[in-house]
Order: C-alpha cells, then structure tokens, then sequence
C-alpha cells in the first residue's frame, strides 16, 4: 500500500505541476516556442524533484497544506481475515464471535495490492528497456556513421545512408547526422537543415528529451506524463524551424525541404535522437511554418527570470498536496462490525422492518423502476466530448480522427456491413449501424461534402499551377546548361589569354574553343543566355501570380473549414449522443 500511495501521489502532484503550467502558458498568451520550451522544461525538471519535495516540504510549513483524500485498494487477503465482531447488550459480559468469510475451505484471495505494483513494475520496465535499446541503436548508429570533414559552431556533422532525414544523435556530445545523398542538396537547403539541428544540439534537446522520456515511464499511469513529453518534443521542433527559417530567409523553401524529409520518412525510428522529420501532424507543422509571421526570438533573462518567478510558487502549491487513503465503504459480502444497537433489536421489529423495506420495494411503479434504470444506464454510460468519429458508406469515408485513433477499418467493415458509424467517447469505442441514425449522420455532413468540392475545386488549380511551375523548370535547366557553356568558354578565353609563350598549350585551347564554338553555335553566347533567363523570368512571375490566385482560394476553404466543422460536429455528438440514449449503438469490446 505505502508504494501505491508513493505512486499515487507522486502522480497528482505531477498533475497539478503540469495542468497548471500549461494554465498560465495559455493565460499570459505565450507564443514563442523557445519560452515555452523552457517553460515546459522547468515543469519536467519540478515534476522529477516532487518526489523529494513532497518530503521536505510538509515538515516546514504543514498546518496550510491541502491534503487530497485517495481510494487505494487494500489488500484482498486483509479484507478476507477481517473479523466480523458481534457484540451483545448489556448486562451479559461482553463477548466476540469471529466468523471469517467463506470458511477455511476458502481459496487464497487475491492481493490486489500487489498485482497493481506488478503492472506497474511491468509496464515501466518495458518502456525503459525500449529507451535502452533506442540509446544502443543509436551509439551503433553514430558509430557507423561516417565523418565529413565538417563543423558548425563547434558541433561535428556526420553522415549515414541509415537515416533519411537529418537528426541530432549523443545524448553528453551530440552531432548532426546528415543523409549519404547531402552532397546533392543546395546550399540553401544544407544552411537551413544544420541550423535546425544546431539549434537542438544547442538547447541540448537529446538529453532534455530522454529525460522526459524517463520521465513518462515512470509515471506511465498519469496521462499528462505523456502529454508533457509530447509538448517537449514539438516545441521543440517549432523553435528548430524558425531557426532554419531565420537561416533560409524563405518559409515556403524550407516547408519544401521538411515536406521532403517527412516523405522520406524516419528510417531506425526506435532509436534515441531528435529527428528533423518526426512530429506529429505533417499539415499543422507546414501550415505552421508557412502562415507564420514572427520567428523565436530565444530565451532571454527576463523570461528565465519570469519563469523562476511564476514557477516557484507553482511548484511549492504541486509539493505541497499531501495524499491520504480515503475512508471506503463497506462491502457487501466481506467482514462487518455491528453495533449493539443493532444486535439488540427485538426478533418482531427486525421482522417487521424487513417487511416495510419489502413492501416499499414493491410498492415503486413500473415506471419509476424504468426511469431508476434509465438514469443509472445514462449515468454509467458516456455523454460528451465527441471528437472522434468516422462515417463509412460504401468506398468512402467521412468524419473526424487522427493517427492515433488506430481503427481496423476492414475488420470493422466485415462485422458491420458497408454503412456503419463508428465514434469514440470517453475512452469507449462505439459503432452505429440502425439506418435512421445513419441517415441523420448523412444529411450533417452535407456541408462538409460542399467544403470537399471547393477544396477539390482548389486542388485541380494548383495541379495546374504545378504543371506550369514544371514549365519553368524545364527552361531554366536549358538556361542553366547555356550559362554552363558560356562559363566554359569564358575559362578557356581566360586560359588562353594566360598561355603566353606556351605555343602548343595556345594552339590546344583554341582548337577546344573553336569546338565549343562549333558544337554550341549560340548557346554560349552570354547575350543568348541572358535572353533565355529573362523570358524563364516572365515564365515565373506568372506562375507566381497564379499561385498567389490559388492561395486565396485556400485560404477561403480554410475559413469555410473552420465554419463547416464547428457547425458539423457540434451536429454529429447531437445525433450520436441521442443514439447513446435510444441504446442505438454497440459498445466494442
């Protein structure tokens, strides 16, 4: 019990650490990523000391500290060797009669207890091994990695064919490992990538995160352990990105170069490092970077010192929570104590209190015992917060989820038919197939249909822009091929005019600039190239502008998006909250 209620409390107190950072972020409206990072470092850093606090601070200040009341389990094998103590009126002495539960030819009951330590020590001990391995894989990663001559600001870059995506490994001296194919990158591109990944390397992210990933193991049981971790990684990516914004000086050419990367994907993805291509949701993080106006400015003084400031009392309030056990009730069945009130009451009047309780009981209406049900069934049952649900017709798909909502969409279609219904609510999972729900989930999700034409409608604008962007790039690799040819010719008349008294080197290079001259006709011609880069110019501009068109009209479908999908889910949880109450879904096990 003692480890439970260290678990126990350790976990509220984490709790309240992490829901009340996360209050005052939103309250003063924080939005650079690198203030929020280390606001949200500063709460890891409290959450992993609580355990320690949480002992000294009780001795020094203990007459205003709040406590929190706890249900922990006891002990089943307790609960069995509870005695049941009957004890008879006066004058008689006093006397007790033992009984215990089930008798002596009873089985051994179960230690509860003890089983929640078990799973506890399972569970955790899973994650950290799964931690350990990533560590191995990625020392055996860097050590295979190949060196390329190159430093930024003091950090080493490396290179593997193992990763396909940048990423900072080393958890005390991190490096930048590059993918085997960088040699082909631009410089723009490289400049952007190492300054991502400097920019990790600099805030020390590995550490920071494997850290936090300890962390979440050892308080896997409380869900804001894995939403801190969460909140560590991606925000710490969004600093990344304005650093490699602020290096690129061009946001649509980065969200280019990480769209790049996340289609690639993240090969060796067990191991422990911080990738430039792993978080979350692709299309949040470009819509981020491109609609962004204002980059990270970094942590400064003044935010260290106001986080130390705000941070300090939050953390004393977190400390300071003590856990109890709560007081339970009794259970019907095991050891119970009565009083010699109870016992003492005359055969007749216990009998005729078992016969008003009887006909009380069968006195209640019909239907007040249905609507008793009908309440308890509804109180037991889920009722809000529908977030997550999917609309199946057919081939076609509809509704609201994410990556983690992991739905076996072919298994659910063999038990369920083509057209079903399945949502999510509170940690349930449910599925609707009558045919008056499906329709009413049918016509809500008409003016999402319209917002999916429009989007289709934008969608086959940009394709044409892509095929005129093509265009372009086409001609501007027949510009870049004449001005290879005319840096040629410039060299060899460079060589030439160098050659002075060299006869036989003279006549060499005016044989291979006769050649070129001959080969290339005009292409070579700086004046030619000039004219071929001017008309790619024009070429540009107007693709520029055309998408320009087609970003209005995104931004249009996006706006209607917003409308559509407030006013369709707000419909959607109407509908499948009044199947919940018609007992009109099947709860899957």
């Amino acid at each position: 019990m003692t480890t439970i209620l260290f678990l126990a409390g350790w976990a509220v107190r984490s709790s309240v650490l992490i829901l009340m950072g996360a209050l005052l972020l939103r309250v003063l409206g924080v939005k650079d990523p690198s203030i929020r990072l280390a606001a949200w470092i500063a709460v890891l850093c409290g959450s992993l000391a609580l355990p320690v606090l949480g002992v000294l601070l009780p001795n020094t200040l203990p007459s205003v500290l709040p406590r929190i009341p706890l249900a922990v389990m006891r002990t089943a094998a307790r609960e069995a060797e509870a005695p049941r103590v009957v004890r008879e009126a006066a004058p008689a002495p006093m006397s007790e009669v033992v009984s215990r539960q089930g008798g002596a030819a009873a089985s051994k009951p179960v230690d509860w207890a003890l089983a929640a330590v078990g799973i506890y020590i399972l569970v955790a001990g899973a994650l950290l091994l799964r931690l350990c391995l990533g560590l191995a894989m990625s020392r055996r990663l860097l050590g295979n990695s190949r060196a390329t001559g190159r430093r930024t600001a003091g950090i080493e870059i490396r290179e593997s064919d193992a990763v396909a995506a940048p990423v900072a490994l080393g958890i005390v001296r991190s490096v930048i490992v590059l993918p085997g194919d960088w040699r082909e990158w631009d410089s723009a591109k490289l400049e952007a990538v190492v300054a991502h990944e400097r920019s990790h390397v600099r805030r020390k992210d590995p550490a920071v995160q494997l850290f936090s990933a300890i962390h979440r193991a050892l308080l896997w049981h409380s869900p804001l352990s894995w939403f801190l971790h969460r909140r560590i990684v991606r925000v710490a990516e969004e600093a990344s990105d304005d650093a490699a914004v602020s290096a690129m000086r061009d946001r649509a050419s980065y969200a280019e170069v990480l769209l790049e990367f996340m289609q690639r994907g993240v090969r060796g993805g067990n191991w422990q490092g911080v990738a430039m291509a792993r978080y979350g949701r692709p299309d949040e993080r470009i819509h981020r970077i491109l609609d962004g106006t204002a980059l990270s400015r970094g942590v400064t003084r003044w935010s260290v010192a106001a986080i130390l400031t705000l941070g300090l009392p939050v953390m004393y309030l977190a400390a300071a929570v003590r856990t109890q056990p709560a007081a339970s009730a009794p259970i019907a069945g095991k050891a119970q104590v009565a009083t010699a009130e109870q016992v003492t009451a005359p055969p007749a009047a216990a009998a005729e209190s078992a016969a008003t309780s009887a006909q009380a009981a069968s006195a209640a209406s019909p239907a007040q015992a249905a609507t008793a049900q009908a309440g308890t069934t509804q109180a037991e049952g889920p009722h809000h917060g529908i977030r997550h649900y999917m609309i199946v017709s057919g081939s076609s798909m509809s509704g609201s989820w994410d990556s983690g909502d992991r739905m076996d969409e072919e298994g659910l279609r063999e038990k369920f038919g083509p057209k079903f219904a399945w949502f999510r609510q509170s940690g349930n999972e449910y599925v609707v197939t009558d045919a008056g729900v499906l329709a009413e989930l049918e016509q809500a999700m008409e003016p999402q249909k319209e917002v999916n034409r429009m989007q289709h409608g934008v969608n086959d604008q940009q394709a044409e822009v892509n095929r005129h962007q093509a265009d372009v790039n086409r001609a501007q690799s027949e510009v870049n091929t004449i001005q290879a040819s005319v840096n040629r010719r410039q060299h060899l008349i460079d060589e030439l005019q160098a050659a002075k008294g060299d006869e036989e080197l003279i006549r060499k290079l005016e044989a291979m600039l006769a050649e070129l001259k001959a080969k290339k006709g005009e292409a070579n011609d700086q004046e030619a190239a000039n004219r071929a880069q001017a008309k790619v110019n024009q070429m540009q501009a107007r693709v520029n502008e055309e998408q320009g068109k087609v970003n209005e009209q995104q931004n249009k479908v996006n706006e209607e998006q917003v409308r559509v999908s407030a006013k369709v889910d707000g419909r959607v949880e109407e509908i499948l909250d009044s199947a919940v109450r018609r007992h009109l879904v099947q709860q899957m096990r």
